[in-house]
């Protein structure tokens, strides 16, 4: 849940605007709705995480894993949806993915999305320890899932 206010917030943040009425109007929502988000009484449906994910400049599938993971109730559901989510972010930070906002961030972390100029324009250090952790994310995201007892 706190994945998801982090992305209305910073969506808000990118967008200049300053209240969630206004966030709403942006997503074609109700502000009630906007509100219940934010409160967690309820989280965006397949449509509205569509218009997040294309107001906010980041692949679908982040939205989907952060709202499925909020929505999921067993450990082993949630550790799916999380790695649907990391692996959209190794795809955005790649530069393949999406126009995502800039980071300013100094290291690199799977939660930050940035453009291909940014991309390009960061210390080779930095690069290679990207390629590092986004190997082992793709390592953990292509190992089996655990069952579950249905």
């Amino acid at each position: 849940m706190d994945e998801l206010k982090a992305l209305l917030d910073n969506l808000k943040e990118s967008r200049s605007l300053n209240s969630d009425a206004a966030l709403a109007r942006l997503l074609d929502v109700k502000p009630q709705t906007m509100s219940n988000w934010r409160k967690g009484h309820n989280l965006p449906d397949t449509v509205a995480c569509a218009r997040i994910a294309e107001a906010a400049g980041v692949p679908l599938a982040r939205v989907l894993g952060i709202v499925g993971e909020a929505r999921a109730i067993s450990r082993e559901e949630k550790a799916v949806w999380r790695r649907l989510a990391a692996a959209a972010a190794v795809v955005l930070m790649a530069g393949i993915g999406g126009t995502g906002a800039t980071s300013s961030a100094k290291a690199i972390n799977v939660d930050d999305s940035m453009t291909y100029e940014t991309f390009k324009s960061i210390h080779y250090g930095s690069i290679v320890q990207f390629v590092r952790r986004a190997r082992q994310l793709i390592q953990h995201w292509m190992s089996p899932c655990p069952t579950v007892a249905t």
